[in-house]
């Protein structure tokens, strides 16, 4: 699986001005099997398009997501365990994120990727997680 960062969403979705956007939009639209974002990076993306879309258009983004942009969700491992072991394990995990230089929102969306041994992470903040990570971190240009 490859997993998408949000920056790669936003840009697609809300800047169809920057010089990365015919990029980010090929990427996105080709037949690339095995696309995948966690949930963290669905609800990051409709908090940072909450300032630019209505409620009704959040709603149709949250509920048309993987069908628009042919992509699986995922959820942390955890996900499916008690509340007390989900957290634990969440915050243990981001943890070790964050010690490595990372903000809360890239170490959960990292940890995800590496609990479903994804085989590369696609974003254009390629310095956010390189080093950080045994998985190969490429832009949308590179895949």
């Amino acid at each position: 699986m490859i997993i998408i960062d949000t920056d790669v969403f936003v840009i697609e979705k809300l800047f169809r001005d920057d010089e990365r956007y015919g990029i980010t939009k090929a990427f996105l639209n080709s037949d690339i099997k095995g696309k995948c974002t966690s949930i963290y990076n669905l609800y990051e993306l409709l908090g940072i398009a909450s300032f630019n879309l209505n409620t009704s258009e959040l709603k149709k983004l949250l509920k048309g997501f993987s069908e628009v942009y042919d992509t699986k969700i995922l959820f942390p491992s955890t996900a499916y365990e008690s509340a007390d072991a989900f957290v634990e394990q969440l915050f243990d995990k981001t943890f070790g994120k964050i010690s490595l230089k990372m903000n809360f929102m890239d170490a959960t969306i990292l940890n995800v990727a590496e609990e479903h041994n994804c085989s590369k992470f696609v974003t254009w903040n390629v310095k956010h997680f390189e080093g950080r990570t045994d998985i190969p971190v490429v832009t949308p240009k590179e895949v």
